[in-house]
């Protein structure tokens, strides 16, 4: 786990991109991986069934993330004029054979950006109690893990409020051991699957 990430600079949600993140722990099994039980199970079996079929799991897309999509630009733009911050997109961060995450962007040299766009109830809702989804929370922490980065603006943005929310999530090496601890027994788990039925490594 000691080694370097490698940095891709393709389009996020190109054949490319896909091809890339196949088979890999990425941010949204961050929490799969810290809690180390039977989500991390039924992760292991996703990723050995993309490494032999070359297929992702279907995820029917949500309005949330449809909104991400299309939103996601102008939201990045407004953080930066905020912030007076410059972001660099990123395509995707390879840390090894077996993980990897695609941010947001990054900012500066220690820093991260992490965009959400919920709808308007959500987003209110958000407003009222600033509370963070524990799975943006872990998946926040894998991202610093994989990139080598020390903190993580994340960034809540709702155009027909035209109001955007900012909150500073600092790297915690607790919860980035639990990640750690997660992957080795998810990549041992991976390994064994594959030599047992199909007897690839």
């Amino acid at each position: 786990m000691s080694q370097q990430p490698k940095f891709h600079s393709m389009e996020q949600g190109s054949d490319e991109w896909f091809a890339a993140r196949l088979g890999k722990f990425g941010g949204t099994t961050a929490q799969a991986l810290a809690t180390n039980g039977k989500g991390l199970e039924t992760k292991v079996f996703e990723k050995v069934a993309e490494i032999l079929t070359g297929r992702f799991k279907y995820i029917p897309d949500n309005e949330d993330m449809k909104r991400g999509r299309e939103l996601e630009d102008m939201a990045r733009k407004i953080y930066e004029l905020q912030t007076g911050r410059e972001v660099e997109t990123v395509g995707y961060v390879e840390l090894d054979k077996y993980t990897g995450v695609s941010p947001d962007g990054f900012v500066g040299d220690d820093g991260l950006i992490e965009i959400k766009c919920p709808n308007d109830a959500n987003f209110i809702r958000f407003m009222y109690d600033k509370k963070i989804d524990s799975g943006y929370l872990w998946q926040m922490q894998h991202q610093m893990f994989v990139t080598n980065r020390d903190w993580c603006d994340f960034v809540v943005f709702n155009d027909n409020l035209d109001r955007i929310e900012i909150i500073r999530v600092e790297r915690d090496e607790e919860k980035i051991d639990k990640i750690k601890t997660g992957l080795k027994s998810g990549i041992e788990k991976i390994e064994k699957v594959l030599s047992e039925v199909s007897g690839k490594k």
